[in-house]
């Protein structure tokens, strides 16, 4: 009887020991582990922000790292996130907004779209929130007329732009998410993994556009 008591207490004594080498590896690996650059370059945690977004029907709180997935293994199901930055008085941002509705179209079922509006330091590139809601809503905002007001620098009725209605978050883009994200101009497209890495940058594939981007990365459309 006193040897088994002896034998237990050995294996008492090896298990702690056990427990306590494995607790000292887990912290060497975290501590190890260089952190995550962030950027938005590829291969970067993409900047994160909290900003007002418009959702179709009020302005809401959202924070981009909210979508992110830490948990998400390359090659297993997740949603992916593209990220737009767009000028309510852009002309490429609209012609531009057909594209990204023919994009939802085909892959809103795996990724999370989300745009930006940001008011660039350019003449007649004044937007306010009722002008960033027609442009996503395509609803009646200015006129033909080219008179300052309306959207594409007051050059069209928000109601006539291109595509379909963006049923996406708008974001209420401010200088430091332009700085942090190192925006020179618009449109501008970011396509970030589940786990909130960037994945593709537009700035760093001159050759290629964005839906042979997501047709590679992302899978086959809807």
């Amino acid at each position: 009887m006193v040897q088994k008591g002896r034998d237990d207490d050995v294996r008492l004594i090896a298990g702690f020991t056990l427990g306590t080498i494995l607790t000292v590896i887990m912290l060497l690996i975290v501590i190890i582990a260089p952190p995550a650059t962030i950027g938005p370059s590829e291969g970067e945690l993409a900047p994160d922000f909290i900003a007002d977004a418009y959702n179709g029907e009020n302005w809401q709180r959202f924070k981009l790292s909210d979508t992110f997935d830490y948990e998400w293994e390359e090659g297993g199901d997740g949603e992916w996130i593209l990220v737009q930055f767009s000028d309510t008085d852009c002309p490429y941002c609209w012609t531009e907004a057909e594209t990204m509705s023919e994009l939802y179209s085909q892959w809103s079922e795996n990724v999370e779209f989300i745009t930006i509006a940001v008011e660039l330091n350019i003449n007649n590139h004044d937007s306010d929130r009722a002008e960033v809601e027609a442009f996503r809503d395509k609803t009646n905002y200015g006129t033909e007329e080219n008179d300052g007001d309306g959207c594409n620098s007051g050059r069209n009725n928000c109601v006539n732009r291109p595509g379909a209605i963006h049923n996406w978050n708008y974001i209420e883009g401010s200088s430091s998410i332009l700085a942090d994200w190192e925006v020179s101009g618009t449109p501008f497209l970011v396509l970030l993994q589940p786990d909130g890495y960037v994945a593709w940058n537009q700035y760093e594939n001159e050759g290629e556009n964005i839906e042979s981007a997501m047709q590679r990365l992302v899978g086959d459309s809807q």
